[in-house]
Protein backbone atom coordinates (compact mmCIF):
# COMPACT_ATOMS: atom_id res chain seq x y z
CA UNK A 1 0.00 0.00 0.00
CA UNK A 2 1.24 3.47 -0.88
CA UNK A 3 0.75 6.04 1.86
CA UNK A 4 1.63 9.70 2.47
CA UNK A 5 1.59 11.37 5.89
CA UNK A 6 2.36 15.03 5.20
CA UNK A 7 1.98 16.49 8.69
CA UNK A 8 1.95 15.81 12.42
CA UNK A 9 -1.54 15.50 13.88
CA UNK A 10 -2.26 16.16 17.55
CA UNK A 11 -4.82 17.62 19.92
CA UNK A 12 -4.84 19.10 23.41
CA UNK A 13 -6.79 17.10 26.02
CA UNK A 14 -8.05 19.36 28.79
CA UNK A 15 -9.33 16.43 30.86
CA UNK A 16 -5.76 15.26 31.49
CA UNK A 17 -4.28 18.68 32.24
CA UNK A 18 -4.08 19.90 28.64
CA UNK A 19 -1.67 17.15 27.69
CA UNK A 20 -0.89 16.74 24.00
CA UNK A 21 -2.28 13.59 22.37
CA UNK A 22 -0.47 12.60 19.14
CA UNK A 23 -2.60 11.22 16.34
CA UNK A 24 0.03 9.85 13.97
CA UNK A 25 3.71 9.22 13.32
CA UNK A 26 5.91 8.91 10.24
CA UNK A 27 7.97 5.69 9.84
CA UNK A 28 10.36 7.10 7.23
CA UNK A 29 11.05 10.13 9.41
CA UNK A 30 11.43 8.01 12.53
CA UNK A 31 14.00 5.81 10.84
CA UNK A 32 15.84 8.84 9.45
CA UNK A 33 15.96 10.41 12.92
CA UNK A 34 17.38 7.20 14.39
CA UNK A 35 20.06 7.00 11.71
CA UNK A 36 20.93 10.63 12.41
CA UNK A 37 21.55 9.70 16.06
CA UNK A 38 24.09 7.13 14.95
CA UNK A 39 25.69 9.58 12.52
CA UNK A 40 26.23 12.06 15.36
CA UNK A 41 28.60 9.62 17.06
CA UNK A 42 31.56 10.47 14.92
CA UNK A 43 35.17 9.82 15.70
CA UNK A 44 37.50 6.86 15.95
CA UNK A 45 35.63 3.60 15.42
CA UNK A 46 35.93 1.38 18.51
CA UNK A 47 36.91 -2.25 18.30
CA UNK A 48 33.88 -4.48 17.81
CA UNK A 49 32.85 -5.90 21.18
CA UNK A 50 35.25 -3.69 23.15
CA UNK A 51 32.39 -2.34 25.28
CA UNK A 52 31.09 -5.77 26.20
CA UNK A 53 27.51 -7.01 26.01
CA UNK A 54 24.66 -4.93 27.37
CA UNK A 55 20.97 -5.51 27.86
CA UNK A 56 18.79 -2.39 27.52
CA UNK A 57 15.27 -2.63 28.90
CA UNK A 58 13.17 0.11 27.35
CA UNK A 59 15.60 0.67 24.49
CA UNK A 60 13.16 1.82 21.81
CA UNK A 61 13.01 5.50 22.72
CA UNK A 62 14.27 8.33 24.91
CA UNK A 63 17.24 7.49 27.12
CA UNK A 64 17.06 3.79 26.20
CA UNK A 65 17.63 4.17 22.47
CA UNK A 66 20.23 6.86 23.20
CA UNK A 67 22.08 4.49 25.54
CA UNK A 68 22.13 1.80 22.84
CA UNK A 69 23.58 4.18 20.28
CA UNK A 70 26.18 5.52 22.72
CA UNK A 71 27.22 2.03 23.84
CA UNK A 72 27.44 0.69 20.30
CA UNK A 73 28.99 3.63 18.46
CA UNK A 74 31.23 5.13 21.14
CA UNK A 75 32.31 1.92 22.87
CA UNK A 76 31.78 -0.97 20.45
CA UNK A 77 29.29 -2.73 22.71
CA UNK A 78 26.89 -5.44 21.58
CA UNK A 79 23.33 -4.66 22.67
CA UNK A 80 20.10 -6.56 23.23
CA UNK A 81 16.92 -4.55 23.64
CA UNK A 82 13.71 -5.44 25.46
CA UNK A 83 10.77 -3.16 24.72
CA UNK A 84 7.04 -3.40 24.10
CA UNK A 85 6.23 -1.71 20.81
CA UNK A 86 3.27 -2.09 18.52
CA UNK A 87 4.46 -4.05 15.52
CA UNK A 88 3.08 -3.36 12.03
CA UNK A 89 -0.19 -5.09 11.16
CA UNK A 90 -0.28 -5.35 7.35
CA UNK A 91 -3.90 -6.58 7.41
CA UNK A 92 -5.25 -3.63 9.38
CA UNK A 93 -7.49 -1.07 7.70
CA UNK A 94 -6.10 1.58 10.07
CA UNK A 95 -3.17 3.25 8.35
CA UNK A 96 -1.27 3.83 11.62
CA UNK A 97 -1.75 0.27 12.91
CA UNK A 98 -0.64 -0.94 9.50
CA UNK A 99 2.79 0.65 9.99
CA UNK A 100 3.23 -0.06 13.72
CA UNK A 101 4.78 2.45 16.12
CA UNK A 102 7.72 4.85 16.41
CA UNK A 103 9.52 2.46 18.75
CA UNK A 104 9.36 -0.37 16.22
CA UNK A 105 10.87 1.77 13.48
CA UNK A 106 13.47 3.32 15.77
CA UNK A 107 14.67 -0.18 16.71
CA UNK A 108 14.68 -1.19 13.05
CA UNK A 109 16.96 1.66 12.00
CA UNK A 110 19.29 1.61 15.01
CA UNK A 111 19.86 -2.12 14.75
CA UNK A 112 20.51 -1.91 11.02
CA UNK A 113 23.16 0.78 11.63
CA UNK A 114 24.79 -1.07 14.52
CA UNK A 115 24.90 -4.37 12.66
CA UNK A 116 26.52 -2.59 9.71
CA UNK A 117 29.35 -1.79 12.14
CA UNK A 118 29.78 -5.49 12.90
CA UNK A 119 27.94 -5.34 16.23
CA UNK A 120 25.27 -7.65 17.53
CA UNK A 121 22.01 -5.72 17.91
CA UNK A 122 18.66 -7.40 18.45
CA UNK A 123 15.32 -6.82 20.13
CA UNK A 124 12.70 -8.79 22.05
CA UNK A 125 9.25 -7.22 21.76
CA UNK A 126 7.66 -8.27 25.06
CA UNK A 127 6.02 -6.94 28.22
CA UNK A 128 8.96 -6.73 30.63
CA UNK A 129 6.55 -7.26 33.54
CA UNK A 130 5.37 -10.68 32.31
CA UNK A 131 7.34 -13.42 34.16
CA UNK A 132 6.68 -16.00 31.43
CA UNK A 133 7.91 -13.71 28.66
CA UNK A 134 10.89 -12.68 30.78
CA UNK A 135 11.80 -16.35 31.20
CA UNK A 136 11.58 -16.92 27.43
CA UNK A 137 13.83 -13.95 26.69
CA UNK A 138 16.41 -15.01 29.25
CA UNK A 139 16.42 -18.55 27.85
CA UNK A 140 16.86 -17.13 24.36
CA UNK A 141 19.72 -14.87 25.47
CA UNK A 142 21.43 -17.73 27.27
CA UNK A 143 21.36 -19.78 24.06
CA UNK A 144 22.45 -16.85 21.88
CA UNK A 145 25.30 -15.81 24.17
CA UNK A 146 26.63 -19.40 24.16
CA UNK A 147 28.52 -19.19 27.43
CA UNK A 148 29.25 -15.47 27.26
CA UNK A 149 27.66 -13.12 29.76
CA UNK A 150 26.20 -9.64 30.09
CA UNK A 151 28.52 -6.88 31.21
CA UNK A 152 25.77 -4.41 31.94
CA UNK A 153 22.09 -3.54 31.94
CA UNK A 154 20.53 -0.13 31.31
CA UNK A 155 17.03 0.05 32.78
CA UNK A 156 15.26 2.82 30.85
CA UNK A 157 11.72 1.49 30.95
CA UNK A 158 9.02 4.16 31.16
CA UNK A 159 5.90 2.09 30.63
CA UNK A 160 2.45 3.50 31.40
CA UNK A 161 1.30 0.07 32.52
CA UNK A 162 2.57 -3.42 33.33
CA UNK A 163 1.24 -6.92 33.87
CA UNK A 164 0.66 -7.76 37.53
CA UNK A 165 1.56 -11.48 37.73
CA UNK A 166 -0.56 -11.87 40.87
CA UNK A 167 -3.77 -11.12 39.00
CA UNK A 168 -2.83 -11.60 35.36
CA UNK A 169 -4.15 -8.11 34.64
CA UNK A 170 -2.36 -4.95 33.63
CA UNK A 171 -2.15 -2.08 36.11
CA UNK A 172 -1.51 1.55 35.21
CA UNK A 173 0.73 4.21 36.69
CA UNK A 174 -0.75 7.62 37.50
CA UNK A 175 0.78 11.08 37.32
CA UNK A 176 -1.03 12.66 40.25
CA UNK A 177 -0.12 14.60 43.40
CA UNK A 178 -0.20 13.10 46.88
CA UNK A 179 -2.70 14.15 49.51
CA UNK A 180 -3.95 17.45 48.12
CA UNK A 181 -4.85 18.85 44.71
CA UNK A 182 -2.01 20.51 42.77
CA UNK A 183 -2.05 23.39 40.32
CA UNK A 184 -0.34 22.70 37.01
CA UNK A 185 0.46 25.50 34.59
CA UNK A 186 0.95 24.80 30.90
CA UNK A 187 -0.04 26.17 27.50
CA UNK A 188 -2.94 25.57 25.17
CA UNK A 189 -3.52 25.74 21.45
CA UNK A 190 -2.88 29.15 19.83
CA UNK A 191 -5.97 30.84 18.41
CA UNK A 192 -4.41 31.24 14.97
CA UNK A 193 -1.19 30.74 13.02
CA UNK A 194 0.39 33.94 14.31
CA UNK A 195 -0.74 33.97 17.96
CA UNK A 196 1.24 32.75 20.93
CA UNK A 197 0.10 29.83 23.08
CA UNK A 198 -2.24 30.89 25.93
CA UNK A 199 -1.08 30.04 29.45
CA UNK A 200 -3.66 27.97 31.33
CA UNK A 201 -3.79 26.29 34.72
CA UNK A 202 -5.40 23.05 35.80
CA UNK A 203 -6.12 21.55 39.19
CA UNK A 204 -4.99 17.93 39.39
CA UNK A 205 -6.77 15.76 41.92
CA UNK A 206 -4.61 13.64 44.27
CA UNK A 207 -4.09 9.98 43.63
CA UNK A 208 -5.77 7.24 45.60
CA UNK A 209 -3.88 4.66 47.70
CA UNK A 210 -4.57 2.06 45.01
CA UNK A 211 -3.15 4.36 42.32
CA UNK A 212 -0.08 4.91 44.47
CA UNK A 213 0.50 1.16 44.81
CA UNK A 214 0.02 0.63 41.08
CA UNK A 215 2.39 3.47 40.21
CA UNK A 216 5.10 2.11 42.49
CA UNK A 217 4.69 -1.31 40.86
CA UNK A 218 4.92 0.03 37.30
CA UNK A 219 7.59 2.70 37.77
CA UNK A 220 9.45 1.43 40.83
CA UNK A 221 12.14 -1.16 41.45
CA UNK A 222 10.26 -4.43 41.90
CA UNK A 223 10.47 -5.51 38.27
CA UNK A 224 14.14 -4.48 38.10
CA UNK A 225 14.88 -6.76 41.05
CA UNK A 226 12.98 -9.59 39.33
CA UNK A 227 15.05 -9.25 36.15
CA UNK A 228 18.33 -9.19 38.04
CA UNK A 229 17.31 -12.19 40.15
CA UNK A 230 16.36 -14.21 37.07
CA UNK A 231 19.48 -13.19 35.13
CA UNK A 232 21.65 -14.19 38.09
CA UNK A 233 19.82 -17.51 38.38
CA UNK A 234 20.56 -18.14 34.70
CA UNK A 235 24.24 -17.30 35.32
CA UNK A 236 24.18 -14.54 32.70
CA UNK A 237 25.87 -11.74 34.65
CA UNK A 238 29.60 -11.28 34.16
CA UNK A 239 32.01 -10.41 36.98
CA UNK A 240 32.02 -6.64 37.47
CA UNK A 241 28.50 -6.37 36.06
CA UNK A 242 27.04 -2.82 35.94
CA UNK A 243 23.37 -1.94 36.42
CA UNK A 244 22.20 1.57 35.54
CA UNK A 245 18.61 2.52 36.32
CA UNK A 246 17.47 5.73 34.63
CA UNK A 247 15.30 7.90 36.88
CA UNK A 248 14.08 11.49 37.14
CA UNK A 249 13.83 13.66 40.24
CA UNK A 250 12.30 16.69 38.58
CA UNK A 251 12.83 20.28 39.62
CA UNK A 252 11.33 22.86 42.00
CA UNK A 253 8.77 23.96 39.42
CA UNK A 254 7.19 20.53 38.99
CA UNK A 255 7.81 19.00 42.43
CA UNK A 256 4.09 18.86 43.26
CA UNK A 257 3.58 16.38 40.41
CA UNK A 258 6.95 14.63 40.49
CA UNK A 259 9.04 14.27 43.64
CA UNK A 260 6.05 15.00 45.87
CA UNK A 261 3.63 13.08 43.67
CA UNK A 262 2.86 9.43 43.03
CA UNK A 263 5.70 9.19 40.52
CA UNK A 264 8.04 10.43 43.26
CA UNK A 265 7.05 7.47 45.43
CA UNK A 266 7.87 5.14 42.55
CA UNK A 267 11.20 6.80 41.80
CA UNK A 268 12.15 6.65 45.49
CA UNK A 269 11.41 2.93 45.36
CA UNK A 270 13.59 2.58 42.26
CA UNK A 271 16.42 4.42 43.98
CA UNK A 272 16.12 2.22 47.10
CA UNK A 273 16.05 -0.98 45.02
CA UNK A 274 19.08 0.13 43.00
CA UNK A 275 21.04 0.82 46.20
CA UNK A 276 20.13 -2.64 47.50
CA UNK A 277 21.20 -4.21 44.21
CA UNK A 278 24.50 -2.35 44.42
CA UNK A 279 25.21 -4.29 47.61
CA UNK A 280 23.96 -7.60 46.22
CA UNK A 281 25.91 -7.34 42.96
CA UNK A 282 29.00 -6.15 44.80
CA UNK A 283 28.99 -9.19 47.08
CA UNK A 284 28.15 -11.72 44.37
CA UNK A 285 30.06 -10.42 41.34
CA UNK A 286 32.14 -7.44 42.46
CA UNK A 287 29.53 -5.59 40.44
CA UNK A 288 27.78 -2.29 40.94
CA UNK A 289 24.41 -0.56 40.50
CA UNK A 290 23.75 3.16 40.17
CA UNK A 291 20.55 5.14 39.88
CA UNK A 292 21.05 7.78 37.19
CA UNK A 293 18.97 10.93 37.60
CA UNK A 294 18.39 12.19 34.09
CA UNK A 295 17.50 15.72 33.01
CA UNK A 296 14.25 16.92 31.48
CA UNK A 297 14.29 15.96 27.80
CA UNK A 298 11.79 15.88 24.96
CA UNK A 299 10.63 12.32 24.35
CA UNK A 300 7.47 10.66 23.05
CA UNK A 301 6.05 10.92 26.57
CA UNK A 302 6.77 14.63 26.99
CA UNK A 303 3.47 15.86 25.62
CA UNK A 304 1.46 13.46 27.77
CA UNK A 305 2.74 14.65 31.17
CA UNK A 306 0.86 17.57 32.76
CA UNK A 307 2.96 20.74 32.80
CA UNK A 308 5.94 19.29 30.95
CA UNK A 309 5.39 21.03 27.57
CA UNK A 310 5.65 24.49 29.15
CA UNK A 311 8.68 23.56 31.24
CA UNK A 312 10.43 22.01 28.23
CA UNK A 313 9.72 25.02 26.02
CA UNK A 314 11.33 27.28 28.61
CA UNK A 315 14.26 25.12 29.78
CA UNK A 316 15.53 24.57 26.24
CA UNK A 317 15.51 28.33 25.67
CA UNK A 318 17.14 29.16 29.03
CA UNK A 319 19.92 26.58 28.65
CA UNK A 320 20.61 27.22 24.98
CA UNK A 321 23.71 25.31 23.85
CA UNK A 322 24.00 23.70 27.30
CA UNK A 323 20.70 21.84 26.82
CA UNK A 324 21.24 18.11 26.25
CA UNK A 325 19.00 15.71 24.40
CA UNK A 326 19.00 12.02 25.47
CA UNK A 327 21.94 11.10 23.23
CA UNK A 328 24.12 13.97 24.45
CA UNK A 329 23.33 13.03 28.03
CA UNK A 330 23.95 9.29 27.65
CA UNK A 331 27.23 9.86 25.81
CA UNK A 332 28.38 12.08 28.67
CA UNK A 333 27.22 9.49 31.22
CA UNK A 334 29.31 6.68 29.77
CA UNK A 335 32.30 8.86 28.96
CA UNK A 336 32.60 10.62 32.32
CA UNK A 337 31.26 8.05 34.78
CA UNK A 338 31.05 4.45 33.55
CA UNK A 339 33.27 3.20 30.75
CA UNK A 340 37.01 2.82 30.50
CA UNK A 341 38.90 4.33 33.42
CA UNK A 342 36.03 6.64 34.41
CA UNK A 343 34.86 6.61 38.01
CA UNK A 344 31.24 7.49 38.81
CA UNK A 345 30.85 10.76 40.67
CA UNK A 346 27.96 10.34 43.09
CA UNK A 347 26.07 12.84 45.23
CA UNK A 348 25.58 12.53 49.00
CA UNK A 349 22.68 10.12 48.43
CA UNK A 350 24.72 7.85 46.20
CA UNK A 351 22.95 9.02 43.02
CA UNK A 352 24.59 9.70 39.68
CA UNK A 353 23.31 13.17 38.81
CA UNK A 354 23.07 13.64 35.07
CA UNK A 355 20.57 16.43 35.73
CA UNK A 356 23.38 18.56 37.16
CA UNK A 357 23.40 21.13 34.37
CA UNK A 358 19.64 21.64 34.39
CA UNK A 359 19.43 21.98 38.17
CA UNK A 360 22.29 24.47 38.48
CA UNK A 361 21.17 27.37 40.64
CA UNK A 362 21.53 29.99 37.90
CA UNK A 363 19.40 27.92 35.50
CA UNK A 364 16.60 27.28 37.96
CA UNK A 365 16.64 30.92 39.05
CA UNK A 366 16.05 31.96 35.44
CA UNK A 367 13.33 29.32 35.11
CA UNK A 368 11.50 30.66 38.14
CA UNK A 369 11.62 34.17 36.68
CA UNK A 370 10.26 32.87 33.37
CA UNK A 371 7.36 31.11 35.14
CA UNK A 372 6.59 34.20 37.20
CA UNK A 373 6.38 36.21 33.97
CA UNK A 374 3.79 33.79 32.50
CA UNK A 375 0.66 33.94 34.67
CA UNK A 376 -2.65 32.53 33.50
CA UNK A 377 -3.89 34.64 30.60
CA UNK A 378 -0.42 35.47 29.30
CA UNK A 379 0.98 33.89 26.15
CA UNK A 380 4.01 31.74 25.52
CA UNK A 381 5.71 33.35 22.53
CA UNK A 382 5.03 31.79 19.15
CA UNK A 383 8.70 30.89 18.51
CA UNK A 384 8.98 29.01 21.83
CA UNK A 385 5.69 27.20 21.18
CA UNK A 386 6.83 26.19 17.70
CA UNK A 387 10.27 25.13 18.94
CA UNK A 388 8.79 22.72 21.47
CA UNK A 389 6.20 21.38 19.03
CA UNK A 390 8.91 20.81 16.42
CA UNK A 391 11.02 18.87 18.94
CA UNK A 392 7.97 16.87 20.01
CA UNK A 393 6.96 16.18 16.40
CA UNK A 394 10.48 14.87 15.76
CA UNK A 395 9.94 12.11 18.35
CA UNK A 396 7.10 10.98 16.07
CA UNK A 397 9.18 11.15 12.87
CA UNK A 398 8.03 14.56 11.62
CA UNK A 399 10.03 17.74 11.01
CA UNK A 400 13.14 15.68 10.18
CA UNK A 401 15.49 17.39 7.74
CA UNK A 402 15.81 15.65 4.38
CA UNK A 403 12.49 13.76 4.54
CA UNK A 404 9.91 14.50 1.82
CA UNK A 405 6.64 14.39 3.70
CA UNK A 406 4.56 14.85 0.55
CA UNK A 407 6.03 11.69 -0.96
CA UNK A 408 4.28 8.34 -0.67
CA UNK A 409 6.04 5.34 0.84
CA UNK A 410 5.30 1.64 0.60
CA UNK A 411 3.87 0.45 3.94
CA UNK A 412 5.25 -3.06 3.48
CA UNK A 413 8.74 -2.05 2.35
CA UNK A 414 9.26 0.46 5.17
CA UNK A 415 8.54 -2.21 7.79
CA UNK A 416 11.00 -4.83 6.53
CA UNK A 417 13.83 -5.95 8.78
CA UNK A 418 17.29 -6.07 7.17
Amino acid sequence: MQLALPGFQFRFMAAGGNVIFPGNFHPVGTQASAREMVARCEGETPEVGAGGRWLVVGGSGGFGSAARVALGCDWGAHTINVSFDQAPNPDSNNKIRKIGSPGFHRNLAIESELRARGLHASSHNIDAFDPAQRAEVIASMREALAGQKLDGLVWALAAPKGLDPRTGKAVRSSLKPIGNPAQVRTFGAPENDEAGAPIVEFEMEPGTPEEAINTIFVMGGQVVQAWIDDLRAADLLAPGFTLLTISYRGNPLNSNMYRHGLIGLAKADLEFTTAALHTQLGEALEGRAYCVEGPAVVTEASGAIPGVPLYMALIADVMGDRFEDPLDNMRRLFRQHIMGDAEPQLDEEGLLRMDDRELAEEIQSQMQARFDALPVGAELSRPLFESFMRSYAQTRGFEIDGVDYDAEFDTDAVCKVD
